[in-house]
């Protein structure tokens, strides 16, 4: 199922504006009065409006058709090497058409009865209009030193298809470079030299006792040429789920899965350069859970281009939250559902990509798993007007029956972007 029409981040890190209320009054008290007084005359307006359309067919299934129109509007003060910038956007998203998909096609049959017997609807019901702030920052700069507070973007690391290190965000891994929804918070950078940067994050909770904290330390090692970092989070993580403490709450408009809160601290270690003429990337790390079992998440990967511009890529995922064999667990099916989590200890990752002009681009890439299931992944990409964007992508997937891609999926995914 694509990330579009899943619910966005039950349980993670979002929450009260306690924390923006208090990096407002910081900065209203560290800037002078005069930038703040000349945002309103810098003020720029932009954004883009958006169609998209996924199709959406199984063999145990008629075809499922699901479409959205998304507009999305820009509002920018200062930047441009000011001190004081201010950036927001509001999206507003509206279905056509159908509001709800079974995801039991999806799943092995057997997780499917064992969400049946437990009272768990498979069907997810979507909002037929959607407006909310997606972004909403203020940011000050000094030197190499940057204050930022409100709704915003937290995400780091080199991973492709999923970011261990981030544990804010989620990504949907056949869509991997989508626009995520910001998180509010306070953050805090520091930038020196090449690559120097120290970068402090508190995002509230609930209350101040689920605010999550996160720290990052990278910097260039010249005489390598690589690109190092470490991380550390403590967070609240609410992405495992325990069907004996879940319940299930159910609307016209959507459905909600509670489950039990558990603090998470993590450090990791990521680092990206060149070796032997390929490029190389790694980004992982290892999580103190308060109820489950501690484990550890990493990616690796390596990319190389063709003289004729023929790019090629591999990444493999290694999971140790996850089982190692099929059949999965039922808990592991909703949280992939629902939370993005990965179903699976391992996946492999193969890509390649090639211009077929200036304007547009081909590529394909294949995830498969030890389990003896995969998934394909084609994507076309082209600029088809002065403004406007085309993007094709699909889905399908063969195999094993129990494993992480389960056979007879066929999905096609259409964007039309139009900037203004």
């Amino acid at each position: 199922m694509h990330d579009k029409f899943r619910p966005k981040n039950p349980g993670r890190l979002t929450g009260n504006p306690h924390l923006f209320a208090l990096g407002l009054m910081f900065l209203a008290a560290a800037v002078p009065a005069g930038p703040l007084s000349t945002l309103a005359a810098d003020l720029e307006l932009g954004g883009y409006y958006e169609n998209n359309l996924q199709a959406i067919y199984t063999e145990e299934t008629d075809e499922i058709l699901l479409s959205t129109s998304k507009l999305r509007l820009d509002f920018i003060s200062g930047g441009a090497g000011n001190e004081l910038e201010i950036r927001a956007n509001i999206n507003t998203i509206l279905y056509h058409g159908a509001t709800s998909i079974d995801v039991a096609p999806f799943l092995p049959e057997d997780v499917v009865d064992s969400l049946l017997n437990s009272d768990v609807p498979t069907e997810i019901e979507f909002p037929r209009e959607r407006i909310y702030l997606d972004n909403a920052f203020l940011t000050w700069r000094s030197g190499g030193f940057r204050l930022r507070a409100g709704k915003q973007q937290l995400s780091w690391g080199t991973g492709y298809s999923i970011n261990p290190t981030d544990l804010f965000h989620s990504k949907d891994p056949i869509d991997p470079t989508y626009e995520k929804e910001g998180v509010n918070a306070l953050r805090v950078d520091y930038r020196w030299g090449i690559g120097g940067q120290l970068a402090l994050i508190a995002a509230p909770g609930k209350d101040f006792g689920e605010t999550g904290y996160a720290l990052r330390l990278g910097t260039h090692v010249s005489r390598i040429g690589y690109d190092m970092a470490i991380t550390l989070h403590d967070v609240v993580d609410s992405t495992s789920v325990n069907v004996t403490e879940m319940t299930v709450e159910t609307d016209t408009d959507s459905i909600t899965i509670n489950v039990s809160s558990q603090d998470r601290q993590a450090a990791g270690f990521e680092f990206s350069g060149e070796l032997l003429g390929l490029g190389v990337w790694f980004e992982g790390n290892y999580n103190w859970m308060e109820i489950e079992d501690d484990f550890t998440r990493a990616v690796f990967g390596f990319d190389y281009t063709l003289n004729n511009g023929l790019y090629m890529m591999v990444e493999a995922l290694y999971n140790t939250r996850a089982e190692e064999k099929a059949p999965y667990p039922m808990e592991d099916w909703i949280g992939t559902i629902y939370f993005g989590e990965p179903v699976g200890r391992y996946w492999v990752l193969a890509g390649m990509r090639k211009e077929i002009t200036d304007l547009s681009d081909l590529s394909i890439y294949l995830f498969a798993s030890p389990d003896g299931s995969m998934m394909i992944n084609p994507r076309f990409g082209a600029n088809i007007g002065q403004n406007a964007d085309l993007t094709i992508f699909g889905a399908f997937s063969f195999g094993n029956e129990e494993g992480q891609y389960p056979p007879g999926l066929y999905s096609l995914f259409s964007r039309v972007t139009v900037y203004f």
